[in-house]
């Protein structure tokens, strides 16, 4: 058999078949005769590209590129001289951006679907998928379980859709009537994740144009995590963390969430409010040694990934376990 040079043979590993998909946009990939991959996308009429220069072959399911400008003049949202690495593992197809100081920056997934917006959606869902309860001034509890298309009270679906604008999720969501059931809870909300679950508030889709100017008109309702098997944050340890779910998490629910994935183990941590938080968690069994942990690839993905943010937004350069 033929054997081709390591070059083309990186190429190839890069399917021309997939989309890839960075948490917003999905790419094309197009591969060229000078060890390269052209990647290209289309958001809002603005046209990007951005080629893929082969470096070297680590194995044969990783493979390392740097970035470079296209021939055309078209945004590269990466820049010049990234270090990118092509990996496979576990079923998973992705390209890892690394920035300066060597910290994964960003990732691109390897999909099925081209449609940006349904993949944004798809992830969001992910994200508020789980068992709730509701705590209200009578204080009786009102059980909701958030399902994929649908929410259910009192064993009755409420379709939902989630509202988007170009394509991005704006983290508002309409929830719409089923006749014969009384729900107070239809209409449009703000959801607003929290440590707990998330808050409802209730929006005036009259007082802007656009999602982002909507006004909250004075109806809200807390709802908290309440299946005790899986508990907060189980999505961060099943989905890629490649979209921009962080602008709807604050610093501790980050850190929280961070931690999640590695209690899900049985880490043993040595943060007192760490120990206390997951202490108190049903499913959270420690185990003898923490140095057998041995994370799955999306696991530690998602630990990079929140990593980075939490080194950028602090300043500070040094990635710390907990």
């Amino acid at each position: 058999m033929l054997m081709l040079g390591a070059g083309i043979t990186a190429q190839a590993q890069i399917n021309e078949g997939l989309h890839w998909y960075n948490g917003q946009i999905t790419f094309t990939a197009r591969n060229i005769e000078n060890k390269g991959v052209v990647m290209e996308a289309m958001d809002e009429g603005e046209e990007h590209e951005l080629i893929l220069r082969y470096v070297k072959e680590v194995n044969k399911n990783h493979y390392v590129y740097r970035t470079d400008n296209g021939t055309h003049d078209r945004v590269n949202i990466y820049g010049v001289g990234t270090i990118v690495r092509h990996k496979k593992a576990e079923g998973w197809d992705v390209l890892c951006f690394y920035d300066d100081n060597n910290r994964l920056a960003a990732v691109m997934s390897g999909e099925e679907e081209w449609d940006a917006k349904k993949l944004n959606e798809s992830r969001w869902k992910n994200m508020m998928m789980g068992e709730y309860v509701m705590e209200e001034e009578n204080e009786v509890e009102l059980p909701i379980r958030w399902k994929w298309d649908a929410l259910s009270f009192d064993d009755t679906l409420f379709p939902y859709e989630v509202i988007t604008f170009n394509g991005r999720v704006t983290g508002h969501i309409t929830i719409h009537h089923v006749e014969g059931s009384a729900n107070k809870l239809e209409g449009t909300w703000e959801v607003k994740p929290t440590l707990k679950g998330f808050h409802l508030y209730s929006v005036n889709t009259e007082s802007g144009a656009t999602p982002w100017e909507w006004k909250r008109n004075g109806a809200e309702y807390d709802f908290a995590e309440s299946d005790p098997d899986t508990g907060r944050f189980f999505f961060a340890s099943t989905t890629l963390l490649n979209d921009h779910q962080f602008r709807f998490f604050d610093d501790t629910m980050r850190r929280i969430m961070r931690n999640t994935i590695l209690a899900r183990h049985g880490y043993r941590f040595k943060s007192k409010d760490l120990q206390e938080y997951f202490g108190n968690e049903p499913w959270y069994k420690p185990v003898a040694s923490s140095d057998d942990i041995k994370l799955s690839f999306v696991e530690q993905l998602n630990v990079e990934l929140i990593q980075q943010m939490e080194a950028k937004e602090s300043g500070n350069a040094k990635n710390r376990p907990q």
